[in-house]
């Protein structure tokens, strides 16, 4: 079968309209500039071609927009194979099946809906890109494509000027105007190092596109994450690489209708209660107000894998302070360490904070403004199967036994997949950075109201089993085949 990119979508079709713009300029790609567009016109048999085409087109713009189209030593570079074409991406390296049920995950358009869906994409996850790209074209949606592209994205950011990145933000803004779904599939740790921007650019494009954080954030576009494990977490965090991937799937796949049911029974609880303690053996005591704000329901339609229950206390209610020890990966997504945050409130704002490596880190994220130094959420980690710190930032707030705080921008949605909610605390950043801490295996306690709800990093509540044990609590004959002669008592993680 072969496709033709103009007549899959009309985002691409738009592609053809930017680039012909480009060429009729001066411009040192003239020759790439032509190929690319040759590219989108043509008959095209394989799915790694059209993406291929689509991030080489994504390149371009963003130089012609950056203003760098007749810059000598950025052209050197572009030509140089500095950064690598999709068709040399890798997968996860795991069995089809694994692939197919994670896609299937994330995939969240409605047919016959009129959706119009965006597909972020980072490196080295081809293989699930590759299986929601097929099945988006197949059900004749429309849909665009965004690459993060990271090590392009530095080496253009630093080369170019305040112009370029308003032109590249600008761009990215239009992108989105049509956007009410979102599939992120991203990889955790990058596997290459990603130059530093120091002129100040990155922040740049970061404040510029803030418009796009803030349609996220407001529920307007539903989206799905997930964020697949690399060698360089599991480098990070100690485990064995292909543990590591069985972790991840294992935790994409846990009983969760009882998930849901024990998560309601905890939400009703929490909706009516006023006030949250947690409290663990490393110095955590922390108080907050959640009087009139309501938790969300997070098991996997918008995090693979979930899961969490989530709100946001009154902004200026924390007090106490958070030790959250363990290895932390900074926001930056570099790659870079942080370990053991400390953090000291007072009347909701951060006074005091400490970390044994990366303090220049931390202090970087929650001096990012006046909305970094609160917190715009509060969520429980509930995934059972998961009971042990690790960085990798989809998985470590989902740990059951554990809960984070959000320091910077609070959720603006009223709604959560059907459900009034109330989870905007008015705390405003251009962050939005989760610090988990543990409670299981830490002596941890939960107290809602003065009323112990969780002692030792577990839940005290009957109704409330599946979120310790998971499908161990699960009677057998009910259980997948894969669960029902698993090895819980001697699980690593």
């Amino acid at each position: 079968m072969t496709y033709r990119l103009t007549e899959i979508s009309p985002a691409f079709k738009q592609r053809v309209d930017d680039l012909r713009a480009c060429i009729r300029k001066e411009s040192l790609y003239k020759d790439v500039l032509g190929n690319a567009l040759d590219g989108l016109q043509a008959d095209v048999e394989f799915l790694d071609e059209i993406l291929n085409i689509l991030l080489e087109a994504q390149r371009l713009l963003m130089i012609h927009d950056a203003g760098l189209e007749n810059n000598k030593d950025f052209y050197e570079y572009f030509i140089s194979n500095a950064v690598r074409s999709w068709q040399k991406q890798m997968g996860p390296p795991v069995e089809r099946d694994l692939i197919l049920g994670l896609a299937d995950k994330v995939y969240n358009m409605r047919k016959g809906q009129n959706d119009y869906g965006i597909v972020s994409i980072g490196d080295n996850v081809r293989s699930v890109v590759e299986v929601v790209i097929q099945k988006l074209i197949d059900e004749k949606e429309k849909f665009d494509v965004i690459f993060s592209d990271p090590v392009f994205k530095a080496n253009l950011l630093k080369a170019t000027n305040k112009d370029g990145v308003t032109a590249v933000a600008e761009r990215s803004i239009k992108d989105w105007e049509p956007v009410n779904r979102r599939m992120v599939i991203v990889p955790g740790l990058p596997q290459e190092d990603i130059p530093d921007v120091e002129n100040g650019n990155d922040q740049l494009l970061q404040s510029l596109t803030k418009p796009i954080h803030e349609k996220i954030m407001s529920g307007a576009v539903h989206y799905t994450l997930t964020i697949i494990p690399t060698k360089r977490d599991a480098e990070f965090d100690g485990i064995p690489y292909e543990d590591y991937l069985q972790l991840f799937f294992e935790m994409c796949d846990q009983p969760w209708d009882h998930i849901d049911k024990a998560h309601r029974f905890l939400i009703d609880k929490l909706d009516s209660g006023n006030h949250l303690r947690f409290v663990n053996n490393d110095g955590t005591d922390l108080t907050m107000s959640i009087e009139g704000m309501s938790f969300a329901n997070s098991l996997i339609a918008r995090n693979v894998p979930g899961s969490e229950v989530f709100s946001a206390p009154l902004k200026e209610s924390v007090n106490g302070k958070i030790v959250a020890k363990g290895l932390f990966s900074s926001p930056n997504n570099k790659g870079e360490k942080i370990e053991n945050i400390e953090l000291h409130f007072k009347d909701g704002k951060i006074t005091k904070y400490h970390a044994k490596i990366g303090l220049d880190l931390l202090k970087e994220e929650i001096e990012t403004d006046d909305g970094s130094y609160f917190t715009g959420e509060i969520g429980i980690g509930t995934n059972p199967h998961l009971k042990r710190h690790v960085s990798n930032g989809l998985l470590v707030e989902k740990i059951g036994g554990s809960f984070h705080v959000a320091l910077g921008n609070a959720y603006t949605a009223t709604e959560y997949l059907g459900k009034p909610v109330k989870f905007d605390n008015g705390n405003r950043s251009l962050i939005h950075w989760d610090i988990t801490t543990m409670l299981y295996g830490k002596e941890g306690k939960i107290y809602l109201d003065d009323t112990l709800i969780m002692d030792h990093g577990l839940f005290l509540d009957k109704e409330l089993d599946v979120l310790n044990r998971g499908w161990e609590s699960v009677p057998h004959e009910e259980r997948p085949d894969y669960w029902k002669n698993y090895d819980f008592k001697n699980k690593k993680y």
